[in-house]
C-alpha cells in the first residue's frame, strides 16, 4: 500500500462509489456523463498545476482504494460543498473558468479536506488516519499554515455514510475542534435509512449504531482545524 498526492499521471476523475479505480478501469467503471468527466478532468488539472494538488491517494498496486480530495479554503469558500460525483454539488463550467487565485498572503495558505471516501472493502484497517497523516505531511511540505475539515460525530456507520471520518479519528492527529455546522441536508437519507427504504441492511446497521435517538441529532458536523 503507497500513498501519493494526486498529480496528472492519474487523474482522479469521480469517487470509489463505482469500485476500485485504476487507469485502466476508470473509463469502464465511471457511471458520470462524458461532459461532466470533462469538467472534472480540466479543473482538477488546474488546481493540481496551480496548488501542486488536490486530492491524497491510497494505492494498492495500480488501484485506488481510499482518496480523501482537498482544496485551498479560498476555493471551498466560493462553492462549499465541491464533489467531483454528486449532480447537486457537480463542478461547473463556472469552475472550469474560473481564475484560480494565487496564495500569495500566508494566512490564505490554509487547505480544506473536502471529501474522504475509504472502498467498502478496505475499512476498518486505519487507512483513515494514513491517509490524514499523509495530508499533513504533503501540506507541511508544501508551505500550508494549516489544514481545516468537517469531521462527523464518533458514529462508525454514519461517518462512513457521509464520507466523514469521526472527531476522534481527526482528534489522534491534532485538530481542534472550532465550531459546530448544521447539514440539514442528511436528514432526508437518515430517515430513509431508519425508515428501511434503502434496504434492510441499511436499517439494520442504522438501529444497531443510532437506537431510537432523534435524527436531528445526527445532521450537524464539527469545523475542526490542525495547525502546522
Amino acid at each position: 500500500m503507497k500513498f501519493c498526492a494526486m498529480n496528472k499521471d492519474f487523474i482522479l476523475l469521480c469517487c470509489l462509489h463505482c469500485g476500485l479505480l485504476s487507469p485502466s478501469t476508470i473509463d469502464k467503471k465511471c457511471s458520470l456523463q462524458k461532459e461532466q468527466l470533462n469538467r472534472n478532468k480540466k479543473f482538477l488539472t488546474r488546481l493540481i498545476d496551480t496548488y501542486g494538488s488536490c486530492a491524497m491517494l491510497a494505492m494498492e498496486g495500480d488501484s485506488v482504494v481510499a482518496h480523501a480530495r482537498f482544496y485551498p479554503e479560498i476555493i471551498y469558500n466560493q462553492f462549499k460543498f465541491l464533489c467531483c460525483q454528486d449532480p447537486d454539488y457537480a463542478i461547473t463550467q463556472e469552475m472550469v473558468r474560473m481564475k484560480l487565485p494565487p496564495l500569495t498572503n500566508p494566512t490564505e495558505r490554509m487547505l480544506r479536506i473536502n471529501c474522504f471516501l475509504v472502498h467498502q472493502d478496505y475499512r476498518g484497517r486505519g487507512l483513515s488516519h494514513k491517509l490524514i497523516d499523509a495530508i499533513l505531511e504533503w501540506a507541511k511540505n508544501n508551505a500550508w499554515k494549516s489544514v481545516r475539515a468537517f469531521a462527523y460525530q464518533d458514529n462508525y456507520l454514519l461517518s462512513s455514510e457521509m464520507c466523514t471520518p469521526m472527531l476522534r479519528t481527526y482528534r489522534k492527529h491534532g485538530f481542534r475542534k472550532t465550531g459546530m455546522v448544521p447539514i440539514p441536508e442528511t436528514k432526508d437519507l437518515l430517515q430513509q435509512m431508519k425508515n428501511g427504504e434503502l434496504g434492510p441492511e441499511r436499517k439494520k446497521e442504522f438501529d444497531k449504531y443510532c437506537g431510537n435517538k432523534d435524527i436531528s441529532e445526527f445532521t450537524t458536523f464539527y469545523e475542526i482545524e490542525r495547525q502546522l
